[in-house]
């Protein structure tokens, strides 16, 4: 199997440190797991694989949050991970993202606490600062603050792409059988649920039209997902044309009401 150089590591990795904290501040949108297996999928030379691996496990989140500074399974980390590993040995990509992708994402959890946990150090050393009146020790610990943010996402790519497979395989030893075929099941059933939470929230009884041309386009046309989104976009941007220009009209009209009546 072929293997990864240091510079696809590199940026790989510098990518995964700076997403989370692109994803805490700037919000470009870096953090995204999609955007972030594409870009993994674009340095190893296999960008299909990326948005593969990217799709299946942004699925599983759709309508999760973190809510009061929860923390939720890290994807994005995973994907990348998934991604530059399985394009290299050849998996499937649903069913790499659906097991090991899953697997590694429950297992950062743990750094992501860790993370949130060593930057109440800095916050705590800014609290003294702000007693002093000291406002450029406060700029350098919300600073240092990233330090770990960044870490906890971008040291565990690093090492699992630098080491490679076998320190995967060597992590998934510690996971039960029981565990990992657990991982599997959530795997196909976490997309269909995140999808149920979208469509609940959703204004789909106003306009149940637009549900039964993507179900025919999907299922009867064969007309894969992206070209399925896009018809979605056309759709989306008519109704958003039509109720712009219906409300300059509407406007017009109660002016030129008033008008009358003057």
């Amino acid at each position: 199997m072929a293997e990864l150089n240091f510079l696809q590591i590199l940026l790989i990795s510098l990518w995964a440190f700076w997403g989370i904290i692109d994803g805490l501040s700037f919000n470009f949108g870096m953090n995204s797991c999609i955007v972030a297996c594409l870009f993994t999928g674009i340095v190893v030379g296999n960008p299909t694989y990326g948005l593969i691996v990217g799709g299946t496990l942004q699925m599983t989140q759709l309508g999760v949050g973190t809510y009061g500074g929860a923390s939720v399974l890290n994807i994005t980390s995973s994907g990348m991970i998934t991604t530059a590993l399985g394009s290299l040995s050849g998996e499937d990509p649903i069913t790499l993202a659906a097991s090991i992708g899953i697997a590694l994402a429950a297992l950062f959890v743990q750094l992501d606490i860790l993370a949130r946990f060593s930057n109440t150090l800095f916050q705590h050393i800014a609290d003294k600062y702000v007693e002093e009146g000291n406002t450029k020790g406060i700029n350098l610990m919300n600073h240092l603050g990233i330090i770990p943010w960044g870490l906890s996402r971008g040291l565990p790519v690093f090492l699992l792409l630098m080491f490679g497979q076998p320190l995967v395989d060597s992590l998934m030893t510690l996971i039960p059988v029981w565990l990992m075929e657990g991982f599997k099941i959530a795997g196909g059933l976490l997309p269909v649920v995140g999808f149920a939470i979208l469509l609940r929230y959703l204004p789909v009884l106003k306009k149940p039209q637009f549900l039964i041309l993507g179900f025919v386009l999907a299922a009867y046309l064969k007309i894969p997902v992206l070209g399925v989104g896009l018809i979605g976009l056309v759709a989306a941007l008519i109704v958003y044309q039509n109720a712009t220009s219906a409300a300059p009209a509407t406007a017009s009209t109660s002016t030129g009401g008033s008008d009358y009546e003057e």
